[in-house]
């Protein structure tokens, strides 16, 4: 995550410079050793106290990391994970995919989600290439939305409205036959203006709170809340709490039965819980930054800035594959000439926490999808117009 520039002034300051007179007092010190033991020594002595010198100065120098950055954190690097790139083809449906935000694919189904157009759900037939229809209107009616999100299942679609915090339920055949969806089942969060994408894990939801007491709520069948769960990191920075919350903007992803994720947007930070909210690793890296905001009040608005000079995107589109989780990585800044949401690497990791592997793709994209028995992944790409494109691994 990055910092302002005293926080990087104090740490060339109180800590390297002292590893570099400690590494040149080692480095002196085992030169005047080994010149003794040259000249007073037999040559196995002289291998065996070089070694036994060598392995004191490794320790010591192993002894004296630089301090961490969060509480609990493990340092993840790009070394940890098994790279492999992968070539994708842009798949030329019938009609335009117009300007998707969101996809889901259940078998040769993908369904995106869409704003800008007068039905917010388009469905595509994988196998033919052609569209097959289009669902729901824009609205506040009882099977209408106005900012639909899916939470991935594996017998049915949900949908969430984060305006309206309503929760559907529907049967994957009547998006392709029914002439008007009409949800099965529909209940509202008992929280309003819940504007987190939502998980599943097993009959309850969780989602990311944006508030100040907890990282993320749990619900129960009914749409009750019955949890706050996890603590917000503690990082270099003292925030106040509006700080904090857009800090640590993040997007959740879940095995579907008793892990999930919290994937952040602005520090390559992801936080993975049980289902009873217990913390099981929280990893930083690759890059291991942080976008510093700050809180202003202008007389009109209360709100808080990011550094502009360290504004960076980390994760998004995490997606729970089986044991797996798998989650898009871009690491730009984001007031950099070209900047744009396309992201060029997926990372994989066990839902332990353990880095698996890392996926680089020739084409960028902004939500992915996957297709595990088919090893297929799907993502949205806009350059240099909207498509979708699709890997095999």
């Amino acid at each position: 995550m990055t910092v302002d520039h005293n926080y990087f002034l104090i740490g060339l300051l109180y800590g390297y410079f002292p590893f570099i007179w400690l590494g040149i007092f080692y480095v002196m010190t085992g030169c005047l050793l080994i010149n003794y033991v040259i000249n007073n020594l037999c040559m196995k002595k002289c291998i065996r106290i070089f070694v036994v010198i060598l392995g004191v100065i490794f320790f010591v120098a192993c002894g004296n990391k630089v301090e961490s950055v969060y509480q609990d954190e493990t340092c993840i690097e790009w070394e940890d994970f098994e790279s492999q790139e992968l070539t994708g083809r842009e798949i030329a449906f019938d009609e335009p995919v117009m300007q998707p935000n969101q996809l889901v694919v259940m078998d040769t189904l993908l369904i995106t989600i869409n704003r800008k157009t007068e039905k917010l759900l388009h469905l595509f037939n994988l196998n033919t290439k052609k569209k097959i229809g289009e669902q729901m209107t824009m609205g506040e009616g009882p099977n209408e939305m106005i900012s639909p999100s899916f939470i991935l299942g594996q017998d049915s679609v949900r949908l969430y409205d984060m305006v309206t915090s309503a929760v559907c339920t529907y049967g994957v055949g009547e998006f392709v036959s029914a002439p008007s969806l009409v949800p099965s089942r529909r209940y509202k969060l008992s929280e309003a203006d819940f504007f987190s994408e939502l998980v599943l894990l097993k009959d309850k939801l969780v989602g990311v709170s944006y508030r100040p007491d907890a990282p993320c709520y749990m619900f129960n069948a009914a749409g009750q809340k019955i949890g706050a769960i996890g603590n917000y990191p503690e990082g270099p920075e003292a925030y106040t709490d509006l700080e904090r919350v857009d800090a640590y903007r993040a997007i959740p992803a879940s095995n579907g039965n008793d892990r999930f994720a919290v994937c952040h947007f602005f520090t390559d930070l992801i936080d993975i819980y049980s289902d009873s909210g217990k913390l099981v690793k929280r990893l930083y890296g690759p890059e291991h930054f942080f976008t510093r905001f700050t809180e202003f009040n202008d007389g009109v608005q209360i709100g808080s800035r990011p550094n502009p000079d360290y504004y960076r995107d980390a994760f998004y589109s995490p997606v729970g594959v089986g044991d797996e989780l798998w989650v898009l990585y871009n690491g730009k800044f984001v007031n950099k000439p070209g900047y744009n949401l396309l992201a060029k690497d997926i990372l994989v990791f066990s839902w332990e926490g353990v880095p698996l592997r890392h996926y680089i793709l020739n084409d960028g994209v902004s939500r992915i999808a996957v297709n595990p028995e088919k090893r297929k992944i799907y993502g949205i790409s806009s350059d240099p117009e909207y498509h979708i494109v699709e890997y095999s691994y």
